[in-house]
């Protein structure tokens, strides 16, 4: 009766070995699932409060130069707080923020770069607006002579002195006035009924006029009275009188007091009206 017994004693024991070692087996894994678990917490914990972090930067008030600065400290501090025990996507989150905090930096000094030369692109680019401008004025004259010299070679204008007779061209200067193109003649001015004989019956007005002259009548710019410069309030400047005497019936057409000019009168040309549009922009 011994031995059976024996044998289901030592069969026992060794069951209860067996389990005793799947148990402990069973509570090894169990441990190690445990700080598995812990260290995911631990990492999920952290990368919850980085992203809080970068996420108060991206919302937070102040533009592009407050993101930048927010930005750029947070990498610091996230760099300044690396240790061993963090794993890999933590790392790697924290390289991440602080490459894109190096972009943005570099983005933010382009920016400042480009604003600090904008008013001088705009600067430059007023001025060749205005040499184009002057260019282009500068085009027109001269599409304005070569039309006149094209003409002229017809027509035979004369470019020395306007007398009677003589077939003259007249360019509408800046003034709106129409001044006799001559070599050796200057001050001659197209009258205003042959302005209004060559152009009542147009939209615009031409570039230049050519007529055969009638009659040329010589004028001095003469000063206006006192009376007349003067209110009995003295509410009117020397520079303001000096304007209305250039402005005014005796001086037309803007010219020194004292000087000389020549009103000349032409008739149109037989068979032509001789009247140029403007050329083409």
């Amino acid at each position: 009766m011994l031995c059976p017994c024996q044998m289901n004693c030592a069969h026992l024991e060794n069951c209860l070995h067996e389990a005793r070692e799947e148990a402990q087996t069973h509570l090894c894994a169990a441990d190690c699932r445990a700080s598995e678990y812990s260290a995911l917490r631990t990492s999920a914990v952290k990368m919850r409060g980085i992203f809080e972090r970068l996420r108060s930067c991206v919302y937070a008030q102040g533009g592009v130069v407050s993101f930048n600065e927010s930005l750029h400290t947070l990498a610091q501090s996230l760099g300044n707080s690396i240790n061993d025990s963090e794993d890999d996507g933590t790392v790697e989150f924290r390289k991440c923020i602080r490459a894109l905090a190096d972009r943005v930096g570099f983005l933010s000094r382009h920016r400042e770069e480009l604003l600090d030369k904008y008013p001088k692109v705009e600067a430059v680019n007023e001025q060749l607006r205005k040499d184009l401008e002057e260019k282009k004025g500068l085009v027109k004259t001269l599409y304005t002579k070569h039309q006149l010299e094209k003409q002229a070679n017809k027509e035979k204008i004369s470019f020395g002195r306007l007398e009677v007779h003589e077939i003259a061209a007249f360019v509408l200067n800046t003034y709106g006035q129409y001044e006799a193109i001559s070599h050796n003649c200057s001050n001659y001015y197209l009258s205003a009924e042959s302005v209004a004989l060559f152009t009542d019956h147009l939209p615009n007005q031409p570039n230049y006029i050519v007529g055969q002259i009638v009659h040329v009548e010589r004028q001095t710019v003469k000063p206006l009275a006192p009376s007349s410069t003067r209110s009995e309030n003295n509410l009117t400047s020397d520079t303001e009188t000096d304007r209305l005497t250039l402005n005014s019936g005796l001086n037309p057409y803007g010219l020194p007091i004292g000087c000389e000019y020549f009103v000349v009168t032409v008739a149109m040309l037989p068979g032509t009206t001789t009247i140029h549009t403007p050329p083409p922009s």
